[in-house]
C-alpha cells in the first residue's frame, strides 16, 4: 500500500507543535511524511458563507483549520496512493510505530470492507460521554467499530475510494474540520478504534482560543 501522511501545522517553532512533530514524523520511511505549514488566518472570507451547520461559534479560526485541512487534502491526496492520513499539530500517538502502521493498514482493508470513506485513530468519549457509538463489530477485526460520528479530526484517514466526493465537497462547504467530515459523511458510515492510538496534547487552540487537549509525559 502507498500512503501520504500530511501533517497540518503553523508554527513549527512553538514546544506543542515540535513535540507533535517528533512524535508523527517518525512514521518515515514506511510512509510519505509530509509538513503542511500554513500562516495563521486573518480575514473576512468565513463570513460570506454560511459554515455547514450552522453559525453557532464560528471565526478566523474555525475557518483557518478548514482551509488547512483543504489545502493539505488537495495537495496530497493525489490518485496514486491508497488512503491519506491527516495529522493535527497537536497530534502525538501513544502507542509505538510499528503498531500504529499495524492499524493504518487494517484500518484501510476494514474502511474497503465496508465500504468506509473516513476512519480516526482518536478518542470515541469527550468531556466524559461516549460520542463515537458502536453500530457494528466485526471479528476480524477486533480493535475497531463502524460508527455514525467522529469527534476529533487530530488523526485521521481518508479512503482512495472517495477522494472525487471530497474533492466536490471542498468547494462548496465549510466548518470546523470535524464538523465538515460529519456533515459530508452523514449519509455513510465511518470507522474508529475502539482505543485511541493517538491524542491531542495540552495547548491553546488556534480554533477557539482556549487551552485544550491533556499532558502526558
Amino acid at each position: 500500500m502507498k500512503l501520504k501522511a500530511a501533517h497540518i501545522l503553523v508554527d513549527i517553532e512553538d514546544q506543542r507543535e515540535k513535540k507533535s512533530i517528533a512524535s508523527m514524523s517518525i512514521l518515515r520511511p514506511e510512509i510519505e511524511y509530509i509538513q503542511c505549514i500554513n500562516e495563521r488566518y486573518k480575514g473576512d472570507a468565513w463570513k460570506n458563507m454560511k459554515p455547514i451547520d450552522g453559525w453557532k461559534r464560528h471565526g478566523e479560526g474555525h475557518y483557518g483549520a478548514f482551509q488547512s485541512f483543504k489545502k493539505a487534502i488537495l495537495e496530497n491526496f493525489t490518485d496514486d496512493i491508497d488512503a491519506l492520513l491527516l495529522f493535527e499539530c497537536d497530534c502525538i500517538l501513544n502507542v509505538s510505530k510499528d503498531i500504529f502502521l499495524e492499524n493504518v493498514y487494517n484500518a484501510i482493508s476494514f474502511c474497503s470492507k465496508y465500504n468506509l470513506p473516513y476512519f480516526s485513530f482518536g478518542p470515541r468519549v469527550t468531556n466524559g460521554y461516549l460520542q463515537s457509538n458502536s453500530l457494528l463489530e466485526d471479528p476480524d477485526f477486533a480493535d475497531f467499530i463502524v460508527t455514525n460520528k467522529i469527534i476529533q479530526a487530530h488523526c485521521v484517514l481518508l479512503a482512495k475510494n472517495y477522494k472525487n466526493y471530497i474533492f466536490s465537497k471542498l468547494n462548496n462547504s465549510w466548518d470546523s474540520p470535524d464538523i465538515w467530515f460529519n456533515a459530508i459523511f452523514k449519509n455513510f458510515k465511518m470507522g474508529i478504534v475502539k482505543n485511541e492510538l493517538a491524542y491531542q496534547t495540552l495547548g491553546m487552540s488556534m480554533i477557539d482560543n482556549c487551552i485544550k487537549g491533556e499532558f502526558r509525559p
